[in-house]
């Protein structure tokens, strides 16, 4: 490679510096082109500004601003300028705002930007400065108020024909025209009160037509819930909705008021537990809400009447029947509690609703028990037995027999055992002879119903709480009057009283020899001697003697006892129901 002689290093310094200076004049010369296109758009600016052609002038001043070489002009009018583009800024972005608005159809939106529109236009309406020509310039070029007029009248138009269309087609799913009709500006109206008067007197014909055809065409519930919707839609919109409210309750009373008339209770329950479904929207001296609690509490206090009268059946219908309108689940505890008192053998039909019982017989405190029923099953040949515990629970108890359930009878017999623990006997035709009887002792605290003795004989009769006598019983005692005793594994054969043959002869024969008969035959005639026939009870409709007397029955037991209470019988006699005294003589 040569070496760079001085000369040719200095003429390239020299050109190096030639073409720097070139770049430089250039640029100088850019800027001064620049430089005194700023100064005159700032000078069309001033020009524009003093034919109050605002408009060019801000523009015109906005380019001149924008190249930023030089600054010119005098502070106060390059503030008046920097003001007027504040303005087209702020009145541009209004505009992008109500154009996106009204383009998504954002009713809320739309009313949110027209009033910061009005809220600017009135900050610079009374003013006759330079800001307030410029914004009514800008306006205007920008269309605002023809574009808010544009929409809001066409709005008006569409939702009024929404209304009347919704009720010729009498659906009312879509109701948005409310909201756009509210939130049309006032002036749109003329004015405040005419806006009001004018949306006043629409809704209410809507509100009216609509509630008028729905009263034609649908059931109660759909008419009240709909309304009820609409009352809550104007309320959350604030608009006064006591005129609704008030046609609603007229409908509602007249048609409530009906059924209680026609004595219609499931359709009165029903309308009046969807009426309280809108309760919300009524006001607390809502004379339907009124009406309905006022027959409510008639049928309650009716309810009660028939537990008085002891028509359990009706006061039960009649509570569950009134439960959707008020929780009746104590009521019905109550009436249970004292239906059983009443009636204890309903513990079986409550335990046993398909199953049906023959010679029921039922009362109160025995066996530890408050309350006790037992009956007989034909179908599946069981004695069954229930007891009400002290505590409350009740229990069940059941055992097979061994007898012809369709000639079986059940009785309580206290004097074997004890009359807080008697035993149950059964009786019925014999296969071998005349009667076959069983005997059960229920013990409810070992939670058991033992089966004390099984026998067959002509006749049984109870001595005392150990003994009976049998007539001709099969097995020990034939044709023997016998006496047993009743232990653990049964009866017991303890001695012959007399011979069958022998009472046979007794008894036709009689004691004319003038011998005083002996013990075990004045047992035995005790024992088949009959009730004199001339003793009479009388017969109350309940269980006490400040019940009406209707009638009276021989105490020989020609009747069927059905249940005991605290001293009392309930028995069936000439195909009726009524009550007598308990008394030792009393079968």
């Amino acid at each position: 490679m040569l070496p760079i002689s001085p000369y040719h290093r200095s003429l390239w310094v020299r050109n190096i510096f030639l073409g720097l200076f070139a770049l430089g004049l250039i640029a100088v010369l850019f800027k001064l082109g620049f430089g005194y296109k700023q100064i005159t758009l700032y000078k069309q600016a001033k020009a524009f500004y003093e034919q109050k052609n605002l408009l060019q002038a801000e523009e015109t001043f906005s380019r001149a601003h924008d190249m930023a070489f030089l600054s010119y002009g005098d502070d106060e009018w390059n503030s008046i300028m920097f003001q007027l583009a504040s303005i087209r800024t702020e009145l541009e972005g209004l505009q992008q705002q109500s154009r996106a608005a009204i383009l998504e159809k954002k009713v809320a939106e739309i009313g949110a930007v027209y009033e910061q529109y009005q809220a600017v236009k009135k900050n610079y309406q009374n003013q006759k400065d330079v800001p307030a020509m410029f914004f009514q310039q800008l306006s205007a070029r920008l269309g605002m108020d023809k574009s808010f007029s544009d929409y809001y009248l066409n709005a008006l138009q569409t939702a009024k024909a929404q209304a009347q269309s919704n009720l010729e087609k009498e659906n009312y799913q879509d109701e948005s025209f409310i909201e756009t009709l509210l939130a049309v500006p006032d002036e749109y109206y003329g004015g405040k009160k005419k806006k009001q008067a004018e949306l006043t007197a629409l809704f209410q014909n809507y509100e009216k037509t609509k509630l008028r055809k729905l009263i034609a065409s649908a059931p109660f519930e759909e008419v009240i819930t709909k309304t009820a919707t609409s009352i809550r839609h104007y309320e959350k919109l604030g608009i006064e909705t006591d005129w609704l409210v008030g046609q609603l309750e007229k409908y509602a009373l007249a048609e409530i008021k009906e059924v209680i008339r026609s004595k219609d209770l499931s359709a009165f329950v029903d309308m009046a537990a969807a009426y309280r479904k809108i309760e919300d929207v009524l006001s607390s001296d809502s004379p339907v809400l009124d009406s309905i609690t006022r027959y409510l509490d008639g049928k309650l206090k009716q309810a009660e009447q028939y537990i008085k009268s002891f028509e359990f059946t009706k006061a039960r219908e009649l509570y569950e029947q009134l439960n959707p309108l008020q929780d009746t689940a104590t009521l019905l505890s109550d009436l249970n509690k004292l239906w059983l008192e009443y009636d204890p053998a309903r513990l079986l039909q409550l335990r046993y609703p398909d199953r049906t019982f023959t010679d029921t017989l039922s009362g109160t405190d025995r066996w530890g028990a408050k309350l006790y029923a037992f009956g007989l099953s034909e179908a599946d040949h069981r004695l069954y037995f229930a007891a009400k515990m002290p505590n409350d629970s009740v229990l069940y108890l059941d055992q097979s027999l061994d007898v012809d359930l369709k000639t079986a009878k059940a009785k309580i017999d206290d004097k074997l055992g004890s009359k807080e623990k008697p035993v149950i006997i059964v009786s019925a035709s014999g296969k071998e002879r005349a009667n076959a009887y069983a005997a059960f002792s229920p013990n409810l605290t070992k939670e058991s119903l033992k089966k004390s003795f099984s026998v067959e004989a002509d006749e049984l009769s109870v001595e005392d709480s150990e003994h009976v006598i049998l007539k001709n019983a099969v097995g020990k005692g034939e044709n023997e009057i016998a006496l047993f005793k009743l232990e653990d594994n049964g009866l017991a054969y303890i001695e012959k009283l007399a011979d069958l043959e022998q009472s046979s002869e007794e008894t036709t024969e009689g004691t004319g020899s003038g011998e005083a008969p002996s013990p075990a035959d004045s047992s035995t005639e005790a024992t088949d001697q009959p009730s004199p026939a001339t003793q009479k009870t009388d017969v109350f409709a309940g269980p006490g003697e400040e019940y009406e007397k209707i009638g009276q029955v021989a105490a020989d037991g020609s009747f069927q006892v059905i249940a005991d209470l605290n001293g009392w019988y309930q028995i069936v006699f000439d195909g009726k129901e009524g009550w007598i005294r308990a008394t030792e003589s009393t079968p």
